[in-house]
């Protein structure tokens, strides 16, 4: 017996293997659960093959002999021993298969040799082929086997898990470079276990490339590494990326605090950061998960670089008001590196030396800051510059020249803005004196309205005191433009209709008699406005024979072609307080007029024969009023005023009538439709007008109830019906169509138009 090499000691643990103490013929009897099956295809295969043979030799020769030559063959042999120690796969079946396919094609041709009559090439041709495809089909499969027998049966479990460990670890190791590449927190304890994992994975037979992250595994090196140690690893790795993220909230929470003690450092050097703190504060901390912890931290790293930004700015907006310079580039290349501990220092160190540079530039532009605001406050009541007062006064450091200057610039705009204001409060206060044509004795136009006024100033100092001149000069007209409105508004509104009343009464008016202040100027206005009136002394009289009309109405009222309308009736009525109802009669002209209507909104009616009522709203006192009156059509005779509520619900009151039309091609107003009798011809009539193809007729003289019809259906009809008798002349009568004379003919006219021409006589027996 050969020498046989060292057996593998292995044994079974839950379904894996892994090494052990059993021996290598122990394992076999433990795997022969996978041999009866190849077993069992082995010798039905042996026991088909060579039952063919046998059918083929003839009977001189010796078939034991032949047999016991082919079943003695290594490659029988080996299949039918023990030694196969997994079922067959899909390449152990297409091997057979093949096998078997060459043994079929070797005795189609061996048999198809014998039925020619050449027996012994076939009997030849037979013993040879097929015991060499035999032997070539068991070499193939031996050596398939002999390779598989060497393959561990838990590799590929093995193989997945560690790729998987793999995978998770490079993560882990990705996040861990991207938070270092962004907020530069290194936790060094955490690299040097994933330097400790990866070698483990090394060990273990797997392979990181660390160019392009990739895993590769090493087959021989896995087998000789247990399931049990590979998920130690798995563990291992787990166990790390729980402690990674423990360190980095402790990290975070103690970034954040470097972030509030940086800015308040910064804030207490001059630079005004309350609000950034505030929003660093606002932040909430996050859980212990990775993804919250990072967003903690860039919420962080976005405030504090948007500060230390604004610090720089205000630096530079500093340092423009002396020849001094600032580390700016210095800062943002900190802020680059993410060295906020350097552009701190930095920043420290710039507002140190503005404040002592500035000093001197920041005393004298508070004092001329101050001065320019006692000026503007002392020329108007403004609250803003109270404001800016408080704010100035509350400035006390070198650094603050920057507020300064912005509270400054600020009140050079709001002193513009008054300006502004009070320019063109003057404009549209003339304009509407304008309106009222006032006498010139009692108000004239300034002309400041067509002035510029722009505050051109260099310096604080010089924009309040332009401001205070321009104010000056604004509100003394603008003072006398407001009591001018004032008067002459209250005297065409309310003041004119009193005089009048009392000079209705008494002929003459006092002072004393309006219960107005500056009675004397209303008497001079009325006097002014009126004629027939004169004030002497204080008092108002009317001229001899003259007479005191309030308010006098004059209403015109024409047809569309501008002709006025006689004895149309005019309807003043008030609902609301007094209820007042004027009614009068237009002259020949088209015109009334009525006197002393008195004021308020009136309900406005105009009626006359023919013509449709005007209904509309009047509000008085008014000079005139112009209306003009359409006259009635046919639609106002039969709706009578209904026509919109038929037009917004044509759809529910036409149902009816258009079905009867599909169905007849005409209806009349006696049909039963879904409206009020008293309508049912205004339906048909606003149908009509919808419809192009529909008909309207109501000629009282010929027809009794007013029809409608579809002009296409009856020009169909009649042209049907001319082709059925096919005359050389007809009658009305001839033609079943319940219209009337005048409609048939008309119908006969379309079709005339249309190329049938229909001639159609007098009815001598209609």
């Amino acid at each position: 017996m050969a020498h046989q090499p060292p057996h593998r000691q292995t044994r079974f643990l839950d379904g894996d293997l892994v090494r052990g103490t059993y021996p290598q013929h122990e394992l076999a009897e433990r795997r022969c659960s996978y041999q009866a099956p190849l077993d069992m295809v082995t010798t039905d295969f042996s026991n088909l093959l060579f039952g063919k043979i046998a059918y083929l030799i003839p009977r001189s020769t010796s078939f034991e002999c032949i047999f016991s030559s082919i079943t003695t063959s290594p490659a029988i042999g080996f299949l039918s021993s023990g030694a196969i120690i997994k079922p067959m796969d899909k390449d152990d079946l297409k091997n057979i298969v093949i096998a078997v396919v060459s043994v079929l094609v070797v005795l189609l041709i061996a048999g198809a040799l014998f039925l020619k009559g050449d027996s012994d090439v076939a009997l030849l041709f037979a013993i040879i082929g097929v015991p060499i495809i035999v032997a070539v089909a068991s070499a193939w499969y031996i050596k398939s086997v002999k390779q598989r027998r060497l393959e561990d049966p838990a590799s590929r479990v093995k193989e997945r898990e560690l790729r998987g460990i793999c995978t998770n670890m490079i993560q882990l190791r990705s996040r861990m470079h991207d938070i270092e590449g962004a907020h530069s927190i290194t936790i060094a304890e955490s690299i040097t276990d994933i330097d400790s994992i990866e070698r483990a994975i090394q060990n273990s037979g797997g392979h990181i490339d660390p160019d392009n992250g990739s895993v590769d595994c090493d087959q021989d090196a896995i087998k000789g590494v247990t399931l049990f140690a590979i998920r130690n690893i798995a563990h291992d790795l787990g166990r790390t990326e729980q402690q990674f993220i423990d360190r980095l909230y402790d990290a975070a929470i103690k970034y954040a605090e470097n972030s509030r003690a940086k800015l308040g450092t910064l804030n207490n050097a001059g630079y005004d950061l309350g609000a950034y703190i505030s929003e660093l504060d606002s932040v909430t901390c996050p859980d212990k998960d990775i993804g919250d912890i990072v967003g903690y931290l860039d919420s962080m790293k976005a405030i504090t670089e948007d500060a230390l930004h604004g610090c720089v700015d205000d630096a530079k907006k500093l340092a423009a008001y002396h020849t001094g310079e600032v580390s700016a580039d210095q800062v943002e290349d900190a802020l680059q590196a993410r060295d906020y501990g350097g552009a701190v220092t930095r920043l420290e160190e710039d507002i140190t030396t503005l404040k002592t540079a500035t000093k001197e530039e920041f005393r004298t532009y508070r004092a001329t800051l101050i001065s320019a605001l006692d000026t503007a406050v002392g020329s108007v009541e403004d609250e803003k510059f109270k404001e800016f007062k408080e704010d100035v006064l509350g400035t006390s450091s070198p650094e603050k020249l920057v507020r300064l200057n912005e509270i400054g610039d600020a009140f050079t705009k709001r002193c513009q803005t008054i300006i502004d204001q009070m320019h063109y409060e003057l404009s549209s206060t003339e304009d509407s004196i304008k309106e009222f044509i006032p006498p010139d004795y009692f108000w004239s136009a300034s002309e400041l309205a067509e002035k510029d006024y722009t505050l051109d100033a260099s310096s604080v100092g010089d924009a309040a005191g332009l401001f205070a001149a321009m104010v000056s000069e604004l509100r003394p007209a603008l003072e006398r433009n407001r009591e001018s409105y004032k008067i002459l508004n209250s005297y065409h509104r309310t003041v004119e209709r009193q005089i009048q009343r009392k000079l209705a009464a008494n002929d003459t008016v006092s002072g004393d008699d309006l219960k107005v202040g500056h009675p004397d100027k209303f008497l001079r206005l009325y006097d002014y406005y009126h004629p027939d009136a004169s004030c002497t002394d204080g008092t108002l009289r009317l001229a001899e024979g003259a007479k005191v009309v309030e308010n006098p109405l004059t209403i015109h009222v024409t047809d569309e072609d501008g002709n006025g309308i006689g004895g149309a009736s005019v309807t003043l009525m008030r609902g609301v307080g007094i209820s007042i109802t004027l009614e009068h009669l237009t002259g020949a002209d088209g015109s009334v007029t009525i006197e002393n209507p008195g004021e308020g909104k009136y309900q406005l009616t105009v009626d006359a024969a023919q013509y449709r009522k005007h209904e509309g709203t009047a509000a008085l006192p008014a000079d005139n009023i112009d209306i003009i009156l359409k006259r009635k059509g046919i639609e106002d005779y039969l709706c009578r005023g209904k026509a919109k509520s038929v037009k917004d619900n044509l759809h529910r009151y036409a149902t009816d009538v258009l079905k009867e039309l599909d169905r007849n091609g005409i209806v009349s107003s006696e049909f039963d439709m879904y409206i009020n009798k008293d309508y049912r011809a205004c339906l048909l009539y606003i149908l009509a007008e919808e419809y192009p193809n529909l008909r309207f007729v109501s000629h009282s003289h010929t027809s009794k109830y007013p029809v409608l019809y579809d002009e296409e259906k009856m020009v169909a009809r009649l042209i049907d019906a001319a082709k059925a008798m096919d005359k050389e002349s007809y009658t009305i009568s001839d033609f079943d169509i319940p219209l009337m004379e005048e409609e048939i003919r008309h119908l006969v006219e379309i079709a005339s138009e249309r190329g049938v021409h229909i001639t159609v006589e007098q009815d001598d027996t209609a």
